[in-house]
């Protein structure tokens, strides 16, 4: 059976994409259905959830299940886009250490090693305070703090990769380190990459719900972080308004949830080949 096989029957596979698609339906649904944009003011602020605005509204009166449907897709495009950066500079880094070896190896590692040494949120937080709080700054921000763990994950497998048969016939026919890289390690590692870049999407998200939630995102966007922004803002705990709060953050926790209950079926299919 191969190993998206594998993965397709696993239960914690099947459990997180239903609650991932679930999420993300009922968002484009709203989307779909809502008369509203995010900045249009539709009701009294503060007003409780209702059949009209079935998660309330904020304290500028727009609709908050409008707000929600615009920054889960939000929220998911930084994760994902930062994952796929930290896939790939993690895959450059991790190949090239465990291939080349010796001093490039210990040079790569060192700097992957110094990162890691240092808390992603500080410089994450440095990094923002520095560029403007853009969209595009906020994942690149989430790419350069998360890059270093991808590179030490991908160098691992990688050298159980050189152990393999087909790897040794192929350095006995004399291939260059180039040519068994990029026609035998890379093409082999779908799973690893696969799951780096889920790992990476929940930090990510993590990362800049976070971020946000400082002030430190794109405010002009919203994101799942940024309502929780405002809802900190605007004292809506004090308020008694805790839709601003409770509906955001469970979206956030379904959304890692689910990134979760794949990686971890992933996580447990995933077999080297020999």
């Amino acid at each position: 059976m191969s190993f998206a096989s594998r993965v397709s029957r696993d239960p914690l596979f099947q459990a997180g994409l239903a609650i991932l698609l679930l999420v993300t339906l009922i968002a484009l649904a709203w989307r779909l259905y809502s008369p509203w944009t995010s900045k249009d003011m539709v009701g009294a602020p503060f007003q409780s959830p209702s059949i009209e605005h079935p998660l309330g509204t904020d304290d500028l009166g727009r609709d908050v299940m409008t707000l929600v449907s615009e920054g889960v897709f939000i929220t998911l495009f930084v994760g994902l886009a930062s994952a796929i950066l930290i896939a790939t500079i993690g895959l450059l880094v991790g190949v090239t250490a465990a291939v080349f070896r010796g001093l490039v190896d210990a040079i790569l590692m060192r700097i992957v090693d110094f990162l890691l040494s240092i808390p992603s949120l500080v410089v994450a937080l440095i990094l923002v305070a520095i560029l403007k709080p853009s969209i595009f700054n906020v994942i690149l921000v989430i790419a350069i703090v998360g890059w270093p763990a991808s590179a030490r994950l991908v160098r691992a497998y990688t050298l159980s990769l050189m152990e393999a048969p087909y790897v040794e016939a192929s350095r006995a026919l004399g291939s260059s380190l180039t040519h068994i890289a990029l026609r035998h390690l890379i093409p082999n590692m779908t799973p690893i990459i696969l799951g780096s870049i889920l790992v990476g999407t929940r930090a990510a998200i993590l990362l800049e719900s976070g971020l946000s939630f400082l002030g430190l995102g794109d405010l002009e966007r919203v994101s799942l972080g940024t309502i929780l922004f405002y809802a900190r803002r605007s004292a809506a705990l004090i308020s008694g308004a805790y839709w601003l709060i409770v509906f955001p953050g469970l979206l956030i926790m379904l959304i890692i949830l689910a990134l979760t209950l794949i990686t971890l079926a992933i996580e447990r299919n995933l077999k080297v080949k020999e």
